[in-house]
């Protein structure tokens, strides 16, 4: 389970000096938006609109992409995507976000979930490791035995590194592969799955009824 918490609060309140906020876990549920909507004031009458002030999120830059207006679904939308992703998809996420092409906004970082085939990642930490992979590994150079100790591999990797657009992630080098990059969500249409807001349930005020009855003096035609 990935950790994903947004900090939500009243705008309304907030803009007036008024602090009135609760920590929503993500992925979440109608009850739980409710809940933490009444808790701060947010009642769709009177005040209508909230304001996230930070973000707890356990995937290293994420925090960053998102803004303190990004809509409750998308964020469940987002949070819902990184828990169905396995151990070796997280991380190559991870790398992908590090890497920085789509990883901007919400929309982005939804996209990136569903295109994780678009990238290649390399278990290499910096340029000499990259360019031995790429002699022995890949294959890309053929290079004598003894020509070995007196090549740059250093400077072949980062040479090769700068002309592919890749990066030295913290779980290895990563750069987009053959795969086009997919557009599966367009910003405004979120899956029915994973929309969850929900203003507070109004309590409906009852007027008590005269008990007087329609043959009373008052109702009586003259």
């Amino acid at each position: 389970m990935v950790e994903f918490t947004a900090n939500v609060a009243n705008l309304g309140k907030y803009n007036a000096g008024v602090l009135t906020d609760t920590a929503l876990p993500f992925p979440t549920t109608k009850e739980r938006v409710r809940a933490a909507l009444q808790k701060i004031g947010v009642d769709g009458l009177r005040y209508e609109e909230i304001i996230i002030l930070d973000y707890s999120i356990g995937v290293k830059g994420v925090a960053r992409a998102l803004g303190e207006f990004t809509h409750i679904d998308e964020l469940n939308y987002l949070a819902s995507r990184l828990n169905e992703l396995d151990p070796e998809e997280l991380m190559k996420f991870t790398a992908a976000v590090e890497h920085g092409e789509y990883a901007s906004s919400a929309e982005e970082l939804i996209n990136l979930t569903y295109n994780l085939d678009h990238y290649e990642l390399y278990p290499v930490q910096n340029a000499e490791e990259y360019g031995l992979w790429l002699v022995d590994e890949l294959m890309v150079l053929q290079l004598p035995e003894q020509a070995r100790d007196y090549f740059d591999f250093e400077a072949y990797g980062e040479a090769t590194a700068i002309n592919e657009g890749g990066t030295f992630t913290s779980h290895g080098y990563m750069l987009a592969g053959p795969e086009p990059f997919q557009k599966v969500y367009d910003g405004q249409h979120i899956p029915e799955q994973y929309q969850v807001f929900q203003y507070p349930v109004r309590q409906k005020i009852t007027v008590p009824r005269s008990h007087r009855s329609r043959d009373s003096p008052r109702h009586k035609r003259p």
